[in-house]
């Protein structure tokens, strides 16, 4: 195999596994603050923490995006 292909390859999935690290750094806080604020509501009776839970791990998720978005440059 020549080595502009072996590069090409090494390129393509490095650009493939960043991209999938920082969707999964945005699912993963989304579901743990929605989890988070589930089970606060559950134990205190009251919605508004499963909203508040919620929103927090959409805030903290994006703001991961943003950061390793920035961090790798893509």
């Amino acid at each position: 195999m020549k080595e502009e292909t072996k590069k090409l390859i090494k390129e393509i999935f490095s650009g493939g596994y960043q991209a999938s690290a920082i969707g999964m750094a945005l699912v993963l806080a989304i579901a743990i603050g929605g989890g988070l604020g589930y089970w606060l509501a559950e134990t205190f009776n009251n919605m508004l923490f499963f909203y508040l839970g919620l929103l927090l791990g959409i805030i903290a998720g994006f703001r991961n995006v943003y950061i390793m978005g920035k961090r790798t440059k893509l």
